[in-house]
Order: structure tokens, then C-alpha cells, then sequence
């Protein structure tokens, strides 16, 4: 599809220029989103020292299982500027409360990432690969209307077309095949730019409206 544009073929460790961590204030509050919980979650910002980032979580959350080497979203209000943060948690240093570490991986405007129309996520995604029975679980971490950024463990063939199935909530999802058009090799990890190859109608509506709902709303 004709406009495939995640990242301008940066990789995982790329940091934009555009902005830096020095907007972040220690003991101030920050969004998250993991793929296993399905709304914001706010966390506390204990030390930044680019591109590191110890956080708390004071609220007691059951289901949250963070591990690392996980994707996440921040999400930081600063000057009336609304910062995304893609960042990779590097270790766990308690769990009641949770406290742990992150590295950034990217940082950007709000308003930016609207006018490229592609945005961070931490999506939980399934890659259905032929010959292999289990799909392979990923983590989506970018997302456009023409294409889609994946994380896993699995060193997948360039150019291969697969199915793709990402988790939007417990109940909602969106499949479509996708095409493999960018891989990075990170340390044990692989980063996969798909490019949507073909999409059924309804799953095409579901697609652009979960796209707009960040276009339109802040996180």
C-alpha cells in the first residue's frame, strides 16, 4: 500500500531529535501502557538519566505482569505538550509496589507523531507464520493506517507475506496479511515493519478508527 511510513526507516534504538527526556521532572506523574492491560495505567518518575527512566507504580495492579525486555508507552504532559515515549523496561526491582527500570527508545511531540499519522503503542499481536502451527506472539509498537511495527524473539523471512492479528482490548481485534518491508536485529530481538498487504472491509474501518482515536484524543 501506497504511503507505508513507520519511522522513516529507523530502528528500535533510534532516538528523534525533536525532543529529549530533559522535559521529564523527577516526582512527577507519567502515563503507561503495557499490552497486558488494557487501560492507562500512572506512574511516578523517581530518576531520569537519558535514556533511563526508574518508575513506581503505587496502585496495587494483580494482573500486571511486566518483564523485561517489554515494550511500553509513556505518555508525559509538560508546558501544555503532550510527550510520547516508546521504551523498553531493562529490569524489575520490586513488585509491591512496582518499581522498575525503562530506556527510551523514542520521543515525540503528540502533535507530531498526529501530523506523520503514526503512533506508538504497546499492543499485544499474533504473527501466523505457514508451516507453523502456534502463531508467534509479538508486541506491536507503531501503527499506521498502511502499516505496522512488531517486535518478537522469531527471525522471520524478509518479504514473506503473513497473517497479523493485534489485539486492540480483550474483545476487539484487527487481522489482515502484512508484508514484511523492514527488519532490525536488536541484541536476541527482531523488529518487523509490515506493510499491510490485505485487509478485509470491516477490518480496514476497525483499523482507521483505532488509528483516529489517537489523532483525536489525548492519551
Amino acid at each position: 500500500m501506497a504511503g507505508y511510513n513507520l519511522d522513516d526507516k529507523t530502528g528500535l534504538l533510534s532516538v528523534f531529535n525533536k525532543a529529549s527526556l530533559k522535559v521529564i521532572k523527577v516526582s512527577s506523574d507519567i502515563g503507561m501502557k503495557h499490552y497486558n492491560v488494557y487501560n492507562n495505567l500512572v506512574a511516578t518518575v523517581e530518576l531520569v538519566n537519558d535514556p533511563i527512566i526508574k518508575l513506581t507504580i503505587k496502585e496495587g495492579m494483580k494482573d500486571l505482569a511486566l518483564a523485561p525486555r517489554d515494550i511500553i508507552v509513556l505518555s508525559y504532559n509538560s508546558d501544555n505538550d503532550v510527550y510520547l515515549l516508546s521504551a523498553s523496561i531493562i529490569s524489575i526491582e520490586d513488585d509491591e509496589p512496582y518499581q522498575f527500570t525503562v530506556s527510551s527508545l523514542k520521543i515525540e511531540k503528540l502533535k507530531d507523531l498526529r501530523k506523520a499519522e503514526r503512533f506508538f503503542i504497546s499492543n499485544a499481536a499474533y504473527i501466523k507464520v505457514q508451516g507453523i502451527m502456534e502463531p508467534i506472539f509479538g508486541i506491536a509498537t507503531n501503527i499506521s493506517t498502511s502499516g505496522i511495527k512488531i517486535v518478537c524473539n522469531i527471525n522471520l523471512l524478509m518479504e514473506d507475506v503473513m497473517e497479523l492479528t493485534v489485539m486492540i482490548d480483550k474483545n476487539q481485534k484487527i487481522v489482515f496479511r502484512g508484508k514484511i518491508v523492514r527488519k532490525n536485529k536488536i541484541m536476541d530481538l527482531y523488529e518487523y515493519g509490515f506493510e499491510i498487504y490485505e485487509i478485509s472491509e470491516v477490518n480496514r474501518r476497525n483499523l482507521h478508527h483505532y488509528v483516529n482515536t489517537f489523532k483525536f484524543d489525548n492519551p
